[in-house]
């Protein structure tokens, strides 16, 4: 493993970290094999119009990005394709033939199978984040990128399948085997967030990955020098009737033919979170963030080693000023402080990203389902209160209606050109 040092004392060393490539991942790429099931799966999550039917390559020439639930996102990054968590809400089984399929997600976890990724990336472990993460990976025979702490619970998740009775389906193994699925840990065990940037290897000579752990949503005091614009997160009322429940894998509903368990153990990496930007190696280098728990970063306040600690959340906002200037940022808009601030730690981490164009995320759990555009309203009211400087384009969604909507866009559109990105690309990949 090598070491860098960035220019300036502040930032972090990065770790330059090589990628996993199994030999199906590496052929992957000229495979003109694919299945009908594979060929269907990427058609749907990517739009047809983006997919040859004849052997379900992606566009090369496009990054698409697909809703898949909550902060869930399938995306190909011209013709590489990789899940950002992989958790599904509320997984029923598929409607009988003919019949309105009534799903809240209308995908099945077989579906991110057939979409065949060549790699899995988690932004904390609880379960609405890494559910069927393992089960995806073990099928797959691909990489789970996540924390040391996260990588023991799919380990776990793992032994756990395996010796799953599955009563219900004849006794039929979850997965092929019990031998260990490959998570490569990205930041350090026990390590305090923004001690080290990471140099992911995963996408090169396509793109590079940069990751660090920040921290997880929390509740903290109300900030008296940002106006609190409260959030009303109710939900739809026709919800019940049209997204019914009763056949939800959940404790308290026993499962039924078809169904099985592949939720996480989760444990102690839970709220350990990691903060990813991708960076395309071409003449705009196009670059996006994701992050799937938006914290309270300008108190400093979580569970990590380090904190409380408003120097080490200072820190995290330095690192996010350094990066490759961002096109798009998928960003949680829900914080679990939005009772006490709303939406301020998102408006916060955008004025330190500086995004062209901001994508809410994890609008699905942590509060009333439908409750998206509610939040929209607070956000709105909070930048023009706040008379906040820097204000990305909005390009909102709405649950479930832009699940699986492919989001494309033209890397070499002029829009994403910044000549100062090759040379921070240079500080932080080489």
């Amino acid at each position: 493993m090598k070491f860098r040092g960035l220019a300036g004392a502040a930032l972090p060393f990065v770790l330059s970290m090589g990628c996993w490539v199994t030999p199906a991942a590496a052929d992957r790429d000229h495979d003109d094999n694919r299945s009908a099931a594979t060929i269907a799966a990427r058609a749907r999550f990517f739009g047809a119009e983006n997919v040859d039917d004849r052997d379900g390559k992606v566009r090369r020439d496009r990054v698409i990005f697909s809703w898949v639930t909550n902060a869930s996102l399938a995306v190909s990054l011209e013709g590489r394709i990789v899940l950002l968590d992989t958790y599904i809400n509320r997984p029923e089984l598929p409607p009988p033939e003919g019949q309105p399929d009534l799903r809240r997600s209308p995908i099945d976890v077989q579906e991110l199978i057939d979409l065949r990724p060549e790699a899995i990336f988690l932004g904390h472990g609880h379960g609405d984040h890494a559910d069927n993460a393992a089960f995806v990976a073990k099928w797959l025979n691909i990489p789970i990128y996540s924390s040391p702490e996260t990588c023991d619970a799919m380990q776990a998740d793992v032994a756990r399948m395996f010796n799953d009775p599955n009563t219900v389906n004849g006794g039929v193994k979850l997965i092929p085997d019990n031998n260990p699925v490959t998570c490569i840990p990205v930041v350090s065990r026990g390590s305090v967030p923004g001690a080290e940037v990471v140099h992911l290897k995963q996408l090169e000579p396509k793109a590079c990955i940069i990751a660090f752990k920040h921290i997880h949503s929390g509740t903290v005091a109300t900030d008296p020098s940002f106006p609190f614009i409260p959030v009303n997160p109710d939900s739809d009322p026709r919800e019940s009737s049209l997204y019914p429940a009763e056949t939800s894998l959940i404790p308290s509903v026993p499962p039924v033919p078809g169904q099985m368990n592949l939720r996480t153990t989760g444990g102690v990496g839970g709220p350990i979170s990691l903060f990813y930007q991708f960076i395309l190696r071409d003449d705009n280098n196009f670059s996006f963030v994701w992050h799937n728990t938006t914290g309270p970063l300008k108190e400093g306040v979580g569970s990590d080693p380090g904190l409380p600690s408003p120097a080490v959340g200072a820190h995290l906002f330095a690192i996010m000023e350094a990066l490759p200037e961002t096109d798009i940022e998928f960003g949680s808009i829900v914080s679990l402080g939005f009772p006490t601030n709303g939406v301020r730690d998102p408006i916060l981490y955008q004025q330190h990203i500086k995004p062209q164009i901001y994508v809410p995320i994890h609008m699905t759990d942590a509060t009333p389902i439908s409750s998206s555009l509610r939040f929209k309203i607070a956000y709105q009211k909070a930048v023009v209160t706040a008379n906040v400087p820097v204000r990305p384009e909005i390009r909102w969604m709405v649950d479930p209606d832009d699940f699986l909507k492919p989001l494309a866009y033209d890397p070499d559109d002029e829009r994403w050109a910044n000549p100062d990105k090759k040379r921070r690309l240079r500080q932080f990949c080489r």
